[in-house]
């Protein structure tokens, strides 16, 4: 108790020291110091009394990532708005455990499946003795360890549904200004939205976007309606203008799922649809994305033929070689980070090429090892979502597991045509998605 008041002072003791030090600064040097100060401090002093918005903030930086590159890179690591928003998180979590005496670190055993594929990782590096290469996915990787556990540790306890709408209201804003033409388009004319690339772009809104339905689908204030609207028809829409193939197969599988999670709305689902099928023709060439999405189908079927699609055959040329890397490497891989280096290939713009593919990725760079590392990792979220949403016993923190699972699915299907290992945005809601799992546990069995 002593403890508890002394802090408490202490809290408010500093703010007006802080205030009066930036008011000199600001007289001293720029005025503007003064503005920038101001926000700072109102972020620092809603970080350390509500810790979901320590969350709200970093996931605001990572959805807006690609404008947030500072141009500074510290041992050839770019520094960006989402790693200098996770650095200032782990401050505000520290003062605020330091305050209440809140747990700093909370355990659950998906930290354990994320270890034990960091792990595959360094023995890949060490094996292959390219930590030049490998450093970005091992030090990535460790880095989202620490993402996840601090937004475990602040969310556990908190109330979410302030977060929700927060971010679904952000999802929303931005698929208007995508739609609108004010966010990047890519050079195929491909709406990006906050990205520079389409796919990664429908991969945020998959991910978000089932993400926050499994919350507002038991929302029937007049925000949690309008959002819910917003979000079923916007996200199909914002889908389309990206003309990600990958993204409407992954839409498709995963909806028996959101069939199920907007049980009560299904005349909404409908709506969506219909909405979408006569907005279609206005957002996009209607023949040109028929034809691309023919092209897959046709190679998933391992039918040739159809209309020329340079990265189809690009994304045909990658998988061929990185299985050959992988045969050629079947224990310990190649080396994390090597795969470009190792299979050699140079697309039509003369750059050597990514797998574009998460698993295959790993599979080629760490062999057997690697690929037990991930499974360790896949199988440790797969099982507590599953349990977590058997054994929840509040419907509406049953969908919000539900929600959340159908988010995890739509990542780990786009990871089949994406490099995600270190994809920030998903790494956080897994972190969210760990605390609404904790929340959904019946009392009294709370535990990871």
């Amino acid at each position: 108790m002593i403890a508890e008041r002394a802090g408490r002072v202490a809290e408010v003791a500093a703010w007006p020291l802080f205030a009066g030090l930036l008011v000199g600064a600001a007289v001293a040097f720029d005025a503007r110091l003064l503005v920038v100060g101001l926000g700072g401090l109102a972020v620092l002093s809603a970080g350390v009394r509500w810790p979901a918005s320590i969350v709200g903030s970093i996931f605001l930086a990572m959805f807006f990532d690609q404008a947030g590159v500072t141009g500074v890179k510290v041992a050839a690591f770019p520094i960006t708005a989402a790693k200098l928003s996770v650095l200032g998180g782990l401050g505000m979590w520290g003062i605020h455990v330091a305050l209440s005496g809140a747990p700093p670190v909370r355990f659950h055993r998906v930290q354990l499946g994320l270890g034990a594929f960091i792990l595959t990782t360094l023995g890949s590096v060490v094996h292959a003795n390219a930590m030049e290469a490998g450093k970005f996915s091992l030090f990535g990787l460790v880095m989202m360890l620490v993402l996840v556990s601090l937004v475990h540790a602040a969310l556990a306890e908190a109330k979410l549904r302030s977060l929700y709408l927060f971010f679904s209201a952000v999802l929303v804003v931005a698929i208007l200004a995508s739609l609108s033409g004010a966010g990047v388009v890519s050079e195929a004319g491909r709406a990006s939205g906050t990205l520079g690339d389409a796919n990664e772009w429908a991969t945020i809104l998959l991910l978000v976007g089932f993400f926050v339905l499994g919350h507002l689908a038991n929302d029937e204030t007049r925000v949690g309606v309008g959002l819910r609207w917003a979000v079923l028809v916007l996200v199909p829409l914002g889908l389309l203008r990206s003309e990600s193939r990958a993204s409407l197969l992954v839409l498709t599988i995963c909806s028996p799922g959101l069939w199920l999670l907007l049980r009560r709305h299904r005349r909404q689902l409908l709506w969506m649809a219909l909405l979408g099928a006569l907005a279609a023709p206005l957002l996009l060439d209607v023949g040109k994305a028929w034809a691309r999405l023919q092209n897959l189908l046709l190679r998933l079927q391992g039918v040739s033929g159809g209309s020329s699609d340079s990265s189809l055959d690009e994304r045909t040329e990658l998988l061929k070689q990185g299985i050959q890397l992988f045969k050629d490497n079947w224990f310990l891989g190649a080396g994390a980070g090597r795969f470009a280096e190792a299979t050699g290939f140079i697309s039509p713009t003369g750059e050597l090429r990514p797998a574009h593919n998460t698993y295959l990725e790993v599979a080629s760079e760490q062999g057997i090892v690697g690929l037990l590392g991930a499974a360790a990792f896949i199988g440790s979220v797969g099982m507590t979502l599953w349990r977590a949403w058997r054994h929840a016993d509040d419907p509406a923190k049953k969908d919000r597991v539900l929600g959340a699972a159908l988010a995890m699915t739509a990542i780990a299907l786009m990871a089949f045509t994406l490099g995600l290992l270190t994809f920030s945005i998903a790494w956080l809601l897994l972190g969210v998605s760990l605390a609404v799992m904790t929340q959904a546990a019946p009392s009294g069995r709370r535990h990871a």
